[in-house]
C-alpha cells in the first residue's frame, strides 16, 4: 500500500468513531449525514480511494473501493439509538439480499480468478450496510422528509450539471456528473417517480414545490441524455404515477402548471429531435446482425458461458473470461489478459477481430452479466430479490391516501421499475452512484413497510 492508503485508513478510523459519538448525542448531525449521503450519490468520486487497484481491468469494480459516502453511512449506522431489551429490527428483503450475497460469495470462492469477484463482493456488502443504515434511520415522516428533500435537491443540481454538459461542453448526449448519459438517465428514472408522487401528496407546500421542481427538471435531464430506453420508460413512469396519485379535477393552477411543463418539454424536444431521430434509426442493429454485433452479442455470450459453466464464470469475471476464452468462440478476438497483477499487453488488434477495444467490456445487460457471471442459480436468486422489492414497494399501491409515506412508497415502486427497465440495456445498476441511490430508496421503503 502507498502512503495515501495508510493516511486514509487512519482518517477513517478516527472520523467514523468520533462522528458516530457526536451524531448519537446531536440528532441534527444524524439528519445532516442522511441528507448529504442521499444528495451525495450524484458525486461519490468527490473523495474516494481504491485498495489493490486494477484500473486497467474492464470490470464493473476495479478495486476495493471506499468513498466519502461510506463514512456517512458508517456514522449513521454506528450512531443508531439503542433500545434496551430489544433486538434491532430486520428490514424487509434483507434476508434475500444476504442469500444472494452468500451465493455470490460461493461463486467467487469456486471461480478463477477470485480477485475481481472480491472487488464486487465488497461493493455489494457496502450497499447492503447502506440499506440497513437508511432503514434504521427512518423512524417516521420527519426522517423521510429529509431523504426526499435531498433527492429533490440532487435532481435540481443534476439538471444544471446536465445543461452544462450539453451547452458548455457541447456533449451531444448530456451526462451531467455521471460517467455516461445512460447512467444519468437511470438515476433520474429512479428519483423522478418518488419526487412526483410526493409533489402530489398532502405534504407541506415547501416540500411539494421542491419535489415538483426536481421531478420536472429530472425529466428534462432524461430528455437531454438522448436515451431511447430512458425516454420511453420515463413516459410510462410519469403516466403511472400520475394515474395513481393525481386528481382529474381541472383547476386554473393545474392548467397553468401543465402549460409551463408543455412549454419546457416542447423546447427540449425541439433541441433534441434530430439526435433522437438518429438514435432510434440505429436501434434496429442493436440486437440484430451477426453473433458478434450489437447488444445481442452479450446475450449470445451469456448463453455460451452457462453452457460451459452452469454456475457462471465468476462475479466480475465477464471481461476476463470473454477476452480470454469465450469471445474467440463467437469470432470476437480480443487481446487476452495475462494475470491479475499485470496490465494486458498493448498491441494492435488482428484485422478480423470484430471488436473495437482490446479487452471485453461488461455486458450491457444486467440479465446477461448476472447470468454469465453467477449462472442460473444466481439469476433465479436475483429475480426473487427483485420480486421481493416489487412486493414491498407494491404494497403501497393499494393505500388510497395522500400521506407522505404512502405516496413515497408508490413513487419508490415506479422508481424500481425505472431502474429495471434501464437495466435491460445496461449494467449501470452496479455503478456506485446508482447502486447507492437504489439502496437508499429501498431502505426508506423497507422502513415504511408494511
Amino acid at each position: 500500500m502507498e502512503i495515501k492508503h495508510f493516511l486514509f485508513l487512519a482518517g477513517l478510523l478516527t472520523v467514523v468513531p468520533a462522528g458516530a459519538w457526536l451524531a448519537a448525542r446531536r440528532p441534527w448531525l444524524r439528519d445532516a449525514c442522511a441528507f448529504v449521503l442521499t444528495m451525495g450519490t450524484i458525486n461519490p468520486e468527490l473523495l474516494d480511494i481504491n485498495f489493490v487497484s486494477r484500473e486497467w481491468y474492464r470490470g464493473t469494480t476495479r478495486g476495493f473501493e471506499v468513498c466519502w459516502l461510506d463514512v456517512l453511512w458508517m456514522i449513521l449506522l454506528a450512531s443508531q439509538p439503542r433500545r434496551p431489551g430489544r433486538a434491532p429490527e430486520v428490514p424487509a428483503s434483507l434476508s434475500l439480499m444476504l442469500l444472494f450475497f452468500a451465493w455470490s460469495a460461493l461463486n467467487v470462492a469456486t471461480s478463477t480468478p477470485q480477485l475481481f469477484g472480491l472487488f464486487e463482493l465488497s461493493k455489494m456488502l457496502r450497499a447492503i450496510l447502506l440499506f440497513v443504515a437508511v432503514a434504521h434511520y427512518i423512524r417516521g415522516d420527519r426522517e423521510l422528509r429529509i431523504i426526499v428533500s435531498a433527492l429533490g435537491a440532487a435532481a435540481v443540481y443534476e439538471f444544471f450539471a446536465t445543461i452544462h454538459s450539453r451547452v458548455v461542453l457541447k456533449h451531444a448526449r448530456a451526462d451531467g456528473t455521471f460517467a455516461h448519459p445512460n447512467s444519468l438517465s437511470m438515476y433520474n428514472l429512479m428519483v423522478v417517480p418518488p419526487l412526483l408522487a410526493v409533489a402530489l401528496s398532502d405534504e407541506g407546500r415547501r416540500l411539494r414545490r421542491l419535489c415538483a421542481a426536481g421531478a420536472l427538471l429530472g425529466a428534462l435531464s432524461v430528455v437531454f441524455t438522448i436515451s431511447r430506453t430512458g425516454i420511453v420508460t420515463l413516459l410510462a413512469l410519469l403516466l403511472g404515477v400520475g394515474a395513481l396519485c393525481g386528481s382529474f379535477k381541472i383547476t386554473a393552477r393545474k392548467v397553468a402548471g401543465a402549460a409551463v411543463v408543455l412549454a419546457l418539454a416542447g423546447v427540449a424536444a425541439y433541441k433534441t429531435s434530430s439526435d433522437f431521430e438518429r438514435r432510434f434509426t440505429e436501434s434496429g442493429a442493436e440486437y440484430g446482425g451477426k453473433v458478434y454485433e450489437g447488444r445481442g452479442a452479450y446475450l449470445h455470450l451469456a448463453n455460451l458461458i452457462v453452457q460451459h459453466e452452469p454456475g457462471g464464470c465468476g462475479l466480475n469475471n465477464w471481461s476476463w473470461c470473454v477476452s480470454n476464452r469465450y469471445g474467440p468462440m463467437l469470432q470476437q478476438h480480443f487481446i487476452p489478459y495475462v494475470d491479475t497483477d499485470s496490465r494486458p499487453p498493448r498491441r494492435p488488434l488482428r484485422r478480423d477481430a470484430h471488436v473495437d477495444d482490446p479487452q471485453a467490456a461488461p455486458a450491457h445487460s444486467l440479465y446477461a452479466i448476472t447470468l454469465g457471471e453467477t449462472g442460473w442459480v444466481g439469476v433465479a436468486l436475483f429475480a426473487l430479490l427483485w420480486l421481493r422489492w416489487y412486493q414491498m414497494t407494491g404494497s403501497f399501491l393499494f393505500r388510497r391516501d395522500r400521506s407522505l409515506r404512502s405516496r413515497f412508497g408508490v413513487g419508490a415502486f415506479f422508481g424500481l421499475l425505472g431502474a429495471f427497465s434501464q437495466s435491460f440495456t445496461e449494467w449501470a445498476y452496479r455503478q456506485t452512484p446508482l447502486l447507492f441511490t437504489l439502496y437508499i430508496l429501498l431502505g426508506a421503503a423497507a422502513a415504511l413497510y408494511p
